[in-house]
């Protein structure tokens, strides 16, 4: 039987509108995280650690990214988180080879998963700039199947410049 479903029948006096937050906090509480999970920048780190650099022109970064264990979800393929934080670290990569001294906040983000990527896949990774205006700035990311050249995944990311006060 299982342990969530069984907690919440063994207590009668959750109302079912609160049993999927009863579910959670249970989950939450079962699972444990290394310390240095919690410390700032781990994810990012965690995702540079399989994405090798190929190429970088100006407006424009393509890199390779090779599907391990720690990237995908119970189904052992590219966990959707990932694949939307590549793409937003790609894609404000791709902004500073235009303007490296700017700072810049992403404001806007689509995402299509098209394809599911696999455990030992390599995906490319390709991120350009569309537009780069005085305040904004567009960037398409797409990812493909190294080997098949098939398209996973596909989205924008939109930028928006943090002008310096000059107070």
């Amino acid at each position: 039987m299982d342990p969530v479903l069984s907690l919440l029948d063994i207590d009668p006096q959750v109302p079912p509108q609160f049993a999927a937050i009863k579910r959670l906090d249970f989950i939450r509480s079962a699972v444990s995280f290394p310390p240095e999970s919690h410390e700032k920048g781990f994810k990012q780190m965690l995702i540079l650690r399989h994405l090798k650099v190929d190429r970088v022109e100006t407006g424009l970064v393509l890199s390779t990214l090779a599907i391990k264990p720690s990237l995908t979800n119970r189904y052992n393929t590219l966990h959707g988180g990932a694949v939307a934080m590549i793409a937003s670290m790609m894609g404000l990569a791709a902004v500073k080879t235009i303007a490296a001294d700017k700072e810049f906040v992403q404001t806007e983000m689509s995402m299509s998963y098209l394809s599911a990527g696999r455990i030992g896949v390599e995906l490319e990774v390709e991120a350009k700039v569309l537009r780069f205006g005085k305040s904004v700035a567009i960037t398409s990311i797409v990812i493909r199947d190294k080997e098949t050249k098939q398209l996973t995944h596909q989205g924008r990311c939109s930028f928006y410049n943090m002008p310096t006060s000059h107070l």
